[in-house]
């Protein structure tokens, strides 16, 4: 696996100025909502600061974890491109702030600076292979494989110190379970599996993997 540098982070400097001389920005608190599912409103976001993620409910409230988004991503970019309504809501993780464009102002833009273009072709591609991935795990793998394929993704965004990697702040079980299509009760059970393994620990707010090869022969066991 390997991380993919935030939308923003892979512009020149001339199309980063391009957008941010034309976008408004806006704050948002701690589970304020950014986007709303089906909201027929066509903005492109860019995350300035905070966290937040992409997000459904189901009719009973069970939460369905699509992504996580950082500093630098960028969302809502689909509405924009096919003008039907908004495919999930994005919800602010931690008080947030971000900027946004209109679509007329983003299409201009895409289309007077190729490589605003490439790069969004290429974060459009990497969408559509990992949504491609998680329908393959979610069709195939039991809730322990998920479990740590989603455990070696969030390891591969924080990156190894002294030979571990540390993931703070530690996802909770409840989280976990909104991201692999499961309950937290299978979280709850499967991680206490692998800390007695001695392949995770909990220290204060932050989860550390052991051993990564371990982890990822573990998640290819059938």
């Amino acid at each position: 696996m390997t991380a993919v540098p935030a939308f923003l982070s892979r512009l020149c400097e001339a199309d980063r100025a391009a957008l941010s001389e034309r976008w408004t920005t806006a704050s948002f608190l701690h589970s304020e909502f950014i986007v709303a599912h089906g909201d027929l409103s066509r903005d492109v976001f860019f995350l300035l600061e905070g966290r937040a993620r992409v997000t459904l409910y189901s009719e009973d409230g069970k939460e369905i974890a699509y992504r996580d988004l950082a500093a630098g991503d960028i969302f809502g970019e689909l509405a924009c491109i096919d003008g039907k309504e908004r495919s999930a809501s994005v919800v602010a993780r931690e008080p947030t702030h971000v900027a946004h464009l209109p679509p007329a102002t983003f299409r201009k833009l895409v289309e007077n600076h190729p490589r605003l273009a490439w790069t969004l072709l290429e974060h459009l591609s990497t969408l559509l292979r990992r949504m491609t991935d998680r329908v393959y795990e979610f069709s195939t793998l039991v809730v322990r494989e998920r479990l740590i394929l989603e455990l070696l993704r969030r390891a591969e965004e924080a990156g190894p110190l002294h030979g571990k990697v540390s993931i703070s702040p530690a996802p909770t079980h409840f989280e976990l379970a909104a991201q692999i299509s499961t309950h937290r009760e299978a979280v709850s059970r499967e991680m206490s599996d692998l800390a007695k393994r001695g392949l995770i620990e909990k220290r204060g707010n932050s989860l550390v993997l052991h051993d990564l090869a371990a982890l990822e022969a573990l998640a290819g066991q059938a």
